[in-house]
């Protein structure tokens, strides 16, 4: 077991090296939290469900250990905020993974790893020059990978916006906190910011 003082300096660290972009300081903060953080419990799917519909964003799920939408569903079509039809959807569901349609509420900048920090930052100095206020930010199982979240623009989706970096928005959908792969988990970096409804 850890001391809470190392995990609370290497999280401090993380969110320092992320708002700064530097990109080996983002990848040696990481590696750091992850060595010494297990990895987080996995909450109740259903629960976070809820918690993302509540905020306005329609979730479905996936299959489990997977990014791909079950057999014989519509996928991000699916995907719904009612509370009740959340309970349904996923009561039959057991041990699946969670995923929330882009493009509603908010939309998601994907970075594949370290190579695609690297190309952002050229580009983008700071969030700011990119015109981005994020509102949240998840790790992704990918070494170096993370979600950015920002307000939904009304834009589609587009892949390869810049080498590792594909933009997720209307039409799109990303795989979301607590789902784990066999590569590992999604978990929230810096908590999502209360959206615009």
């Amino acid at each position: 077991m850890h001391d809470l003082d190392d995990l609370t300096r290497a999280e401090a660290l993380l969110r320092q090296e992320l708002d700064a972009q530097n990109v080996d300081g983002i990848m040696s903060a990481a590696a750091e939290l992850d060595r010494l953080e297990p990895p987080p419990k996995r909450a109740s799917i259903v629960g976070a469900a809820l918690w993302y519909a509540a905020r306005g964003l329609p979730v479905f799920p996936i299959q489990p250990g997977s990014k791909k939408p079950y057999l014989g569903s519509h996928g991000l079509d699916d995907g719904t905020t009612g509370p009740d039809a959340v309970r349904a959807m996923f009561a039959d569901r057991p041990g699946c993974n969670l995923a929330i349609a882009t493009g509603h509420r908010v939309d998601v900048i994907d970075f594949d790893g370290p190579d695609s920090h690297a190309e952002w930052g050229r580009k983008y100095p700071t969030w700011d020059a990119a015109g981005i206020d994020v509102l949240g930010i998840v790790s992704t199982p990918r070494p170096g990978g993370l979600h950015v979240y920002v307000a939904a623009t009304g834009a589609g989706n587009y892949a390869g916006m810049l080498p590792g970096v594909d933009y997720r928005g209307r039409g799109g959908y990303v795989v979301v906190p607590p789902s784990v792969t066999a590569a590992g988990s999604y978990h929230w970096l810096r908590p999502l910011a209360e959206v615009a409804r």
